[in-house]
């Protein structure tokens, strides 16, 4: 009965969850109204929840009941009651690669495919390995930090004891669950970002210290500290739209001992807010917003939710914010562009558009896969202004 119940409660969440607000914060404001729901139950709850939306666009005409423990089965890597009680047959078979797990979901007549997962194969981006990416949903990517200079030694030295992985020369692959502020202080020994997001520094590094960089769709501002340890001299301007995202990066500029910047609001879609900038700047990085596709296997449920369309909106506003962008780029500047996408039309498309109809010189470009690192898979290319 209990289990059954617990198959009821999360049915129940699917059919009243919409996909309008983030999957976790919708979770969290029911189970707090649901205070019956004891932590071992929200877990659980949670674990199916999550690995319904972790299938996708597959199956999606199946029972929700059925698709929920067919999630459940896929995306974890240990037996569980639940499990053994509805599907006996599949418990024991719970840590066996995701693939041999499809076979077996099969084999008892379930019409799963590994590509239906993410059915988007002729808009990824070029060197995508479609198959791998889809089997990237039914795992959670790891928990990343960067290490910042200087603290390298404290840092390790705390996790003395502790499940970690170094990964040269400054992430730190953890746990799921890890509390980094009961051990760090964030912003200041460690940033907590995402492996790939880390390695954008490739694309941002120059034979000389710029002398100012522009992060021209800065959030919350993790890409800016980047930028500031790997070029502390430099002077740093950021541009958001939204007030409450600047009001959040100055908290952590604060905690990251960075005081002299210049931040401002801007809409980058309209010319006449992007004139009145400082500049020319010799480095830029537009980190664009985007359909957010390359983190999806963090919040699945906006895969299950997602509407094609949406590509080409975020493609029309891209153009809009490089053609901004790129006057003020300095002679000899550079500009990094780079979107947390794995569709072309946000990557390549846009390359292709930095180089013909600005005439920069395309330096470098590619995507950061982090499908193969239990990450998040991003696009970023480096382009050069030569007059």
């Amino acid at each position: 009965m209990k289990f059954d119940n617990q198959l009821r409660h999360a049915a129940g969440i699917i059919h009243a969850y919409k996909g309008e607000t983030p999957l976790h914060i919708w979770l969290k404001d029911f189970f707090r109204v649901n205070k019956q729901m004891g932590s071992r139950d929200r877990k659980l709850l949670g674990n199916l929840v999550y690995g319904f939306y972790r299938l996708g666009k597959a199956v999606q005409q199946m029972p929700v009941e059925e698709r929920l423990l067919l999630g459940l089965f896929l995306s974890n890597e240990n037996p569980g009651e639940l499990l053994e009680y509805f599907r006996p047959e599949w418990n024991p078979q719970a840590g066996c690669p995701p693939e041999e797990k499809i076979a077996i979901a099969r084999a008892s007549g379930i019409g799963i495919v590994a590509e239906d997962i993410f059915p988007y194969k002729d808009e990824l981006s070029a060197g995508i390995d479609h198959h791998a990416f889809c089997l990237s949903f039914l795992k959670q990517p790891d928990l990343f930090c960067r290490v910042r200079p200087g603290h390298q030694q404290a840092v390790l030295e705390k996790l003395t004891g502790h499940h970690h992985t170094f990964i040269p020369p400054f992430t730190l692959r953890l746990p799921n669950g890890f509390k980094v502020e009961e051990y760090f202080t964030p912003d200041k020994e460690v940033v907590i970002q995402d492996y790939s997001s880390q390695r954008i520094a490739g694309f941002l590094q120059e034979p000389s210290a710029p002398r100012n960089f522009w992060d021209a769709c800065a959030a919350s501002g993790g890409k800016s500290i980047l930028a500031v340890d790997c070029y502390p001299a430099m002077d740093i301007t950021v541009s958001d739209l939204r007030e409450s995202i600047l009001h959040n990066l100055r908290q952590r500029f604060r905690q990251a001992g960075i005081q002299k910047y210049h931040a401002f609001l801007v809409d980058l879609t309209v010319p006449q807010s992007v004139a009145t900038s400082a500049g020319p700047f010799d480095l830029i990085l537009a980190d664009v917003p985007c359909t957010g596709s390359g983190t999806w296997s963090r919040t699945p449920e906006e895969l299950y939710f997602f509407d094609p369309q949406k590509i080409d909106r975020y493609s029309a506003m891209q153009k809009k914010i490089i053609a901004n962008i790129i006057p003020r780029l300095a002679t000899k500047g550079h500009l990094v562009y780079s979107t947390c996408s794995v569709f072309k039309k946000e990557n390549e498309a846009m390359t292709t558009l930095i180089r013909e109809s600005f005439a920069l010189k395309l330096e470098n470009a590619g995507a950061v896969k982090g499908y193969e690192d239990r990450a998040d898979t991003m696009f970023a290319a480096r382009f050069a202004r030569a007059f």
